[in-house]
């Protein structure tokens, strides 16, 4: 029965996210409505999107930034397929259905780190060799240069691709634009990849009785804000008598003293890059369009950083040494969404939140995208039509897949409890993307702007005007060069 009510719940996840997607990216339509086919219809496996079935008798090979792109979560081959296990199973269906549909193997080559990905594009690209059919992404290393470059295809050009489909983010898309191309992709294929909070529920039960109302409560009623996170989190402090804090301690709040701490600056409703809207040009935003916020924001994570209810380690803190929701000694953590099933087999109980607005005022929850993009490196000239075919059935099946994927990640630990399938949803329903970080290797200058919120917080001090004095001109340069 409870495997029932999990499968049902997951179902319902899927369903709150097909929903949210349709209309982030077309405001009231839906691609399976205007077509003509109902959502019912497109779950079957009778119906095809509108893609001419055909035999190509090809490879189409995608070569993917691991970092990002994680291992087992999106392709699988023959030899690493392990029967019975759900994901692989709906992942080698998806590879099976657009294999006999339209005769290509897709063929999925790991490209290595951040540092390795993109070298044999690149070479591709120069040469005229036509290796590659998509290349997956890092969040930012190199998605400018490559752009700017010329070395990818303006995904409008592709005659099968119905970017008007519930399962292309459009909105995202069109957001990404380089003078109206749009040489980023993104779609239901690419799993969402987010940073959220999640909390130990056996530990907030003793706090409870403290609080006004619970936190999903919180979060409904939007008082779930910066300030209420950091209030709450500072009612958990506790030395383990040795008079030494570390990781032996009990704390409120904790995780990687870096990237999770960027997404406070979207939650905050603040972008690090705009665009004028007379002008269209980009400029750094924070220090022109939310100077108190931004500096209000850095100035409560720095000072709540230096309290003993704050636990946050850098990256030369050892696995074995670095304090998580297991341990039954921290209230909340940040964590990205693909690491929750670290939580799986573990006997605590953990609830999600999405990361808190900046205060009531704020009209919707923001969650940074940290998913890299689908690019068509521009070598395929001879090859548009069956790229345009694949990548369309690529994201039109995917809903299967994300099931899966949903279950492999929460399982039975989170998904059953229907207050943290509503939190995921307002997660994933709230994704959004920052000209600033997916352009941000731009510039030597931009890195510093992007990673200024960890910065600050590592280093104790707010310096916010000094910072960006120093390195907004070059980096509005340099974004502004992109997009002539």
């Amino acid at each position: 029965m409870k495997a029932v009510a999990t499968r049902v719940l997951l179902l319902l996840l899927v369903v709150c996210m097909i929903i949210p997607f349709a209309s982030c990216a077309n405001g009231d339509k839906t691609g399976a409505e205007e077509s003509g086919k109902g959502q019912t219809e497109a779950q079957t496996d009778a119906y095809f999107p509108e893609v001419e079935k055909t035999n190509y008798n090809r490879d189409f090979t995608a070569i993917y930034c691991s970092d990002i792109f994680r291992k087992g979560y999106y392709f699988v081959t023959e030899e690493d397929r392990e029967v019975g296990n759900d994901l692989n199973d709906r992942l080698y269906e998806r590879m099976m259905k657009i294999k006999d549909y339209l005769g290509v193997d897709i063929i999925p080559k790991d490209g290595g780190s951040y540092l390795e990905y993109s070298a044999d594009v690149k070479r591709c690209c120069t040469t005229g060799d036509n290796e590659y059919q998509l290349l997956m992404t890092h969040v930012y290393i190199d998605v400018a240069s490559m752009i700017s470059s010329g070395y990818f295809l303006d995904f409008q050009d592709f005659d099968s691709i119905n970017l008007d489909g519930s399962y292309w983010n459009r909105n995202l898309m069109e957001d990404l634009s380089v003078n109206d191309a749009m040489y980023c992709g993104y779609n239901d294929f690419c799993l969402s990849n987010v940073y959220l909070l999640a909390f130990n529920k056996d530990m907030m039960k003793n706090y409870l009785p403290a609080l006004d109302s619970d936190l999903y409560t919180m979060v409904r009623n939007k008082q779930w804000t910066l300030s209420k996170m950091i209030e709450v989190a500072s009612m958990v402090s506790e030395d383990n008598g040795d008079g030494k804090w570390d990781e032996k301690d009990t704390y409120g709040f904790g995780g990687l003293q870096w990237v999770p701490l960027i997404s406070f600056m979207t939650s905050s409703d603040i972008k690090l890059v705009d665009k004028d809207d007379t002008t269209g040009e980009l400029y750094v935003a924070p220090l022109v369009d939310n100077q108190n916020k931004y500096l209000s924001v850095v100035e409560q994570l720095v000072a709540f950083n230096k309290t003993n209810s704050c636990y946050m380690y850098f990256h030369d803190v050892p696995a074995d040494k670095r304090i998580n929701l297991t341990s039954n000694r921290l209230l909340f953590e940040m964590v990205n969404n693909f690491d929750l099933i670290q939580y799986k087999e573990e006997s605590v109980k953990v609830g999600v939140l999405p990361y808190p607005l900046y205060d009531s005022q704020q009209e919707n929850y923001m969650t940074l995208n940290w998913n890299g993009l689908l690019t068509v490196p521009n070598t395929n000239v001879d090859d548009m039509d069956m790229v345009s075919d694949v990548l369309e059935m690529l994201a039109f099946w995917s809903d299967p897949v994300k099931e899966s994927f949903y279950e492999t990640l929460l399982g039975a630990k989170i998904a059953d409890a229907p207050e943290d399938v509503e939190m995921l949803n307002i997660i994933w329903n709230s994704q959004v993307s920052d000209l600033g970080l997916v352009f941000s290797s731009a510039a030597k200058s931009m890195d510093p702007l992007l990673y200024a919120i960890p910065n600050f917080v590592h280093n104790g001090t707010t310096d916010v005007s000094s910072l960006f004095k120093k390195n907004t001109d070059t980096a509005e340069k340099a974004l502004n060069k992109l997009f002539e």
